[in-house]
């Protein structure tokens, strides 16, 4: 048989093969068979038992050579060149065909492993490419809520941004912006958006202890969690994602977010929303600041109410909304009774103080959403969004009788002396479509309530009623 050449050309290969090993081996066999019947047999006898075991000397090598030999070189060979280098680093050299196959076998098993070990390793490559590619993108987004939440906007409008994008954001099926009372530890829902239960209580957990949002503001740490129910949430939102923050002259927050499934919100790396942590505690801070900034220019320095420049834009907003929604918009100008007879007999400084307490009594006394002003003097103005004049009617007189029964003897007056006010007050769009309109018909209200002896409200268009009415 011919030697199976090496990758070196130079190099000589050692060995002896099986097939000669095997054909030796026969022979031996024969010549102990010959060497057992030359003493039983005569010299004719023997010769053709010699030529039997010939032919089956012959037969016997030619059926291994081409059944066995012939088909394990031919796949030596092959398997030579297609490992190449691999194969022939380690090649031991002398050895038979059998060693070599052995040889062969175990190389094919150790390639065979390390490609699947390179595999392996090329999937948990590929996974964490996907996973950083994912990180990134979700940065990216992170960034750019950033900047559309931190631009120089008034609060409320500010939290509307942070609600709506972080609700796109997560995914999440119902958004809300909690802050904690410090004194009380009860929560107060600054906004939400979403599927919201059929009534918001924000106080269900005031007096338990396994509450998310409270452990998040308490550990100052994000808080994932798949079992908790809330009056805040359809209880179908068993899954719920808390930031927690806490913002200069507001205190601790959090932004609740919650969805039927837990999909997306695992999906979001911690880092990342520590990151949406810091954008929306800088974005609130901000709004504050500049609604700090924003209320020094229209407000009132000494009431601290607005101003009527401010009042007269909003009040151009409000109607418009009121026309738009078909919702009631109703306006109040009221006027102390006899102020002049406060800054003449008790001086301007007392003065002052009554414009105070009138001004911290008119906040007392009505909603967020309505908006007080001092127009100058000791004149004052109330919009009072989504309500009607009776209801309006109702308010003012309750505020005139606080005051009426009030006795101020801090302010440097007499206990027999009090504070008494006169209130007009006129309906969009009952009594008017107009702002312009509208005051008019305040106006003419609030002096027909001095004609009628002052210390009582008037409706425009309704029969003026006696100073005792509620």
């Amino acid at each position: 048989m011919k030697e199976i050449p090496t990758s070196d050309p130079h190099e000589s290969r050692s060995r002896v093969s099986i097939e000669v090993k095997t054909t030796g081996m026969i022979v031996v066999i024969f010549l102990v068979v010959v060497a057992v019947f030359s003493r039983q047999l005569d010299r004719d006898q023997l010769m053709q038992l010699v030529v039997g075991l010939m032919a089956a000397f012959a037969l016997v090598v030619a059926v291994l050579d081409i059944w066995v030999y012939r088909p394990i070189n031919s796949l030596i060979r092959r398997s030579r060149r297609r490992l190449g280098s691999r194969y022939e680093h380690d090649d031991p050299r002398n050895r038979d065909e059998i060693v070599e196959l052995d040889f062969l076998i175990n190389t094919i098993v150790r390639t065979f492993t390390e490609v699947q070990s390179n595999g392996v390793r090329t999937e948990r490559a590929e996974s964490d490419l996907i996973r950083l590619q994912a990180f990134n993108r979700q940065l990216v987004e992170v960034g750019d809520i950033g900047q559309e939440i931190n631009a120089a906007l008034p609060y409320r409008e500010t939290v509307e941004r942070i609600l709506a994008r972080a609700k796109t954001f997560l995914r999440a099926d119902f958004v809300a912006l909690i802050s904690l009372e410090p004194n009380t530890r009860a929560f107060d829902v600054e906004g939400a958006l979403g599927v919201q239960a059929p009534s918001i209580d924000a106080d269900c957990c005031l007096y338990t202890t396994d509450c998310p949002v409270r452990s998040a503001i308490d550990d100052r740490c994000v808080v994932r969690s798949a079992d908790h129910t809330c009056t805040l949430f359809p209880q179908t939102m068993k899954s719920q994602l808390i930031v927690p923050f806490e913002v200069d002259h507001i205190g601790e927050m959090a932004l609740l977010a919650t969805s039927t499934t837990s999909e997306h919100f695992d999906q979001i790396a911690t880092n990342v929303l520590t990151t949406l942590q810091g954008h929306v505690h800088g974005a609130l801070s901000n709004a504050r600041k500049y609604d700090s900034i924003r209320r020094q220019v229209v407000t009132d320095h000494l009431t601290r109410l607005y101003n009527r420049r401010f009042f007269m834009n909003r009040a151009e907003e409000e109607l418009s909304r009121s026309l738009r929604n078909q919702q009631p918009l109703s306006l109040v100008i009221l006027d102390i009774d006899h102020f002049k007879h406060f800054n003449d007999s008790y001086g301007h400084a007392t003065g002052d103080r009554v414009l105070q307490v009138v001004a911290a009594v008119m906040q007392q006394h009505v909603r967020k959403s309505d908006i007080c002003s001092r127009h100058g003097g000791e004149e004052f103005g109330m919009l009072l969004p989504n309500t009607p004049g009776d209801n309006a009617s109702f308010m003012a007189n309750r505020l005139r009788r606080t005051l009426a029964e009030t006795r101020y003897t801090g302010l440097g007056l007499p206990s027999d002396v009090n504070i008494t006010i006169s209130m007009g007050v006129a309906t969009c769009p009952r009594d008017a479509t107009t702002i312009a309109e509208l005051f008019e018909l305040a106006d003419k209200a609030l002096y027909e309530a001095k004609a009628a002896g002052r210390d009582r409200v008037i409706q425009y268009g309704v029969e003026v009623q006696p100073a005792f009415y509620d």
